[in-house]
C-alpha cells in the first residue's frame, strides 16, 4: 500500500508499505479522506531543535471506510465510514482527573497506525473504544474531516468560556481560525477576526465574523474598544501566536479579559509584559489539543446544516500527490488542504 512519509526535514515521500495487520478488538480502516493538519506542517518542515524525530505518524483528521473487524467487535460493520482521531489518554492518570488530559505521557504516545496519510490504517483497541465515530449517511466526507479540528475548538471554549453578549477577536482566519466563526456565534458573541490574506477576510465575513480586520492596515485594538463600549475584546484568540500577533492582543483585550493560546510554533518566544498582565488583571490561558470525550458534541454539531464547514476547503489531492498538496498547504496560498484515497 502507499504511505505518505518524511525521511528527512521538508522532504515527503511515497512508500510502498504492508497493509496493517489487526487483532482482536481492532479495526482496519481504507482511506477515504484526512485533512492536512497546521501540526503536520510542523512535524514535516522543522527544523532545528524543535524538528520532530523520524519515523514519524502524519494524519489524523480521517475519515476512511472499514474494511475488516476485529474478532470480539459487533457495534462496527465493514463498509461502515466512521471519523476518527489519534490520540487517547490514561483516564486514571494524575492528568486525566485534574482536566489536562492531553498532558498524560500516554496521550501523546498513542496514534493509528501508520498515521491517517495511509492507504489503511490499524485502529488500536483503545481508538476504537474512544476515538472511532461512525458517521451518519447524509453526512459529506469532506465534513467529518473536522471532527477532530472542531473538538480541539470546543476544547479551547471549555477553556476559555464566552458568555452571551461578549467581544471576541480571532487572529488569524486560516483553516482551523475559521472553525471558531460559528462556534461563537451560537454563543451569541460578536465576533471579529483578523488576517493579512483578503481572501481569508472575506471568507471569515461568510462564516459570520460581524468584521474582518486587516491586520496590518486596520487599527485593530481601536476597533475592538468601540465595539466594546470602549472595553475591549473580552477574549482575544491566537490561533497564529507569535511576538506581534502576542501584542495586538495585549492592546486590544479588556482589562480582566482573557488571551488564548491556541496555535504556537515551536521554539517561538515572545517577550510578555508582567506588570501589564498583572496590573490588568489579563488571562493568559493555552489550549493543546481535543479529548475524546468532545468528538461526539463535534460531530453533532457536524450534522447542522450551519456547519458545512466543507465549504472551506479550497484543495483537494489524491493521495498519490501527497508531497504537492503539503507542499502547497506549506506555502500558505491555500485554505483547508486535504488528501483523498
Amino acid at each position: 500500500m502507499m504511505l505518505l512519509t518524511s525521511p528527512t526535514p521538508g522532504q515527503l515521500e511515497l512508500i510502498d508499505s504492508p497493509v496493517p495487520t489487526i487483532g482482536a478488538g481492532e479495526l482496519l480502516v481504507r482511506l477515504l479522506a484526512c485533512g492536512i493538519c497546521g501540526t503536520d506542517l510542523m512535524k514535516v518542515y522543522q527544523t532545528g531543535g524543535g524538528a520532530a524525530a523520524r519515523p514519524m505518524q502524519l494524519g489524523h483528521e480521517l475519515v476512511g471506510e472499514i474494511v475488516e473487524v476485529g474478532a470480539g467487535l459487533t457495534h462496527f460493520q465493514i463498509g461502515q465510514r466512521v471519523a476518527v482521531a489519534h490520540h487517547v489518554p490514561d483516564y486514571g492518570s494524575h492528568y486525566s482527573r485534574r482536566g489536562s488530559a492531553p498532558m498524560d505521557p500516554h496521550f501523546k504516545q498513542t496514534n493509528i497506525d501508520p498515521g491517517g496519510f495511509a492507504e489503511y490504517m490499524r485502529i488500536p483497541t483503545e481508538h476504537v473504544a474512544h476515538t472511532v465515530l461512525p458517521l451518519p449517511s447524509a453526512m459529506p466526507t469532506l465534513r467529518a474531516i473536522f471532527m477532530e479540528p472542531l473538538a480541539c475548538c470546543l476544547r479551547a471554549l471549555d477553556r476559555a468560556p464566552v458568555l452571551e453578549g461578549d467581544t471576541v477577536l480571532v487572529v488569524g482566519a486560516g483553516a482551523v481560525g475559521m472553525l471558531f466563526a460559528p462556534l461563537l456565534r451560537d454563543r451569541s458573541a460578536t465576533v471579529i477576526m483578523s488576517d493579512i490574506r483578503p481572501e481569508r477576510l472575506e471568507l471569515a465575513a461568510a462564516w459570520g465574523a460581524h468584521q474582518a480586520l486587516h491586520a496590518a492596515e486596520d487599527d485593530v485594538a481601536a476597533i475592538m474598544r468601540a465595539q466594546s463600549d470602549g472595553r475591549g475584546a473580552d477574549l482575544v484568540m491566537l490561533t497564529v501566536a507569535t511576538p506581534t500577533t502576542l501584542e495586538l492582543a495585549m492592546n486590544a483585550v479588556r482589562d480582566g479579559g482573557t488571551i488564548l493560546l491556541f496555535g504556537v510554533k515551536p521554539q517561538t518566544v515572545a517577550a510578555a509584559d508582567l506588570w501589564a498582565l498583572w496590573r490588568r488583571e489579563i488571562n493568559l490561558v493555552s489550549s493543546y489539543s481535543a479529548t475524546p470525550d468532545l468528538l461526539p458534541r463535534a460531530l453533532a454539531l457536524l450534522r447542522r446544516q450551519e456547519y458545512s464547514l466543507e465549504s472551506t476547503i479550497s484543495h483537494t489531492f489524491p493521495l498519490r500527490e501527497g508531497p504537492q498538496a503539503f507542499a502547497l498547504a506549506h506555502s500558505g496560498a491555500a485554505g483547508k488542504v486535504v488528501i483523498l484515497a
